[in-house]
């Protein structure tokens, strides 16, 4: 099986390189290397012939020194392109690496808990009056539920399988945001990308969340779906 991963430089990316490479034949796509997933031409061209998509590539959290308009671009014409490759290369399966923030799981945004796949995102249910967050953290927060929409269209209409991978905050500690009390391990987070490409079994549009095993989250759906087993 040929895996294309995009963002193969950053660190899920590298992480999942290095576990998949004895497994699948890996075809790398990263910024560092001039591979830009907003070049459209150039992407579909360097997707040719694989069968799985992971997509990593993306702002990967809220930074104050970003604005909307990089979220925009990156996270979300990133994703329509990486989707419309896949579709136009006759891929399988795009795997999409979205983030707990889809649930507006950020400082100074009064998420709903446990976190389950059928929370609202934060436009369902917070008003301007209740939130204290910066722009960064709606800006990433956003991006991510509009670029699970732009997949939608793709998995739910039959083009191409779409599985959406809620991760949530991973660093090598497996702890990014212990104030908010999500973490995942970047163990399991490989993990369940593996488990994502090699599911044997027909799934045209699945979102499911990534966590550690931890109290605020039900992680069901991962461990049914996937079989996925944190560490």
């Amino acid at each position: 099986m040929k895996v294309f991963i995009t963002g193969s430089s950053g660190f899920i990316g590298s992480e999942l390189v290095k576990h998949l490479g004895q497994k699948y034949e890996i075809i790398k796509y990263s910024l560092g290397e001039g591979q830009d997933i907003l070049n459209f031409e150039q992407l579909k061209s360097a997707m040719k012939g694989c069968d799985v998509v992971v997509h990593l590539a993306a702002i990967k959290a809220p930074f104050p020194d970003k604005n909307w308009s990089e979220y925009f671009y990156s996270n979300c014409i990133g994703t329509f392109n990486v989707a419309e490759a896949a579709l136009q290369n006759k891929v399988k399966r795009l795997i999409y690496a979205s983030s707990t923030t889809y649930y507006g799981i950020e400082n100074g945004i009064p998420f709903p808990k446990p976190i389950k796949e059928s929370n609202p995102v934060v436009t369902q249910f917070a008003t301007a009056d209740a939130l204290s967050c910066r722009d960064c953290d709606i800006a990433y927060s956003t991006s991510k539920v509009i670029a699970e929409q732009i997949l939608a269209n793709y998995g739910l209409m039959k083009k191409t399988e779409v599985i959406i991978l809620r991760l949530g905050p991973t660093r090598p500690t497996g702890v990014f945001k212990p104030f908010l009390g999500t973490q995942v391990k970047i163990e399991n987070v490989v993990q369940a990308i593996e488990k994502a490409i090699a599911l044997d079994k027909q799934i045209w549009y699945e979102a499911i969340t990534i966590l550690d095993d931890i109290e605020v989250a039900d992680i069901s759906k991962a461990k049914n779906l996937l079989g996925y087993t944190p560490i």
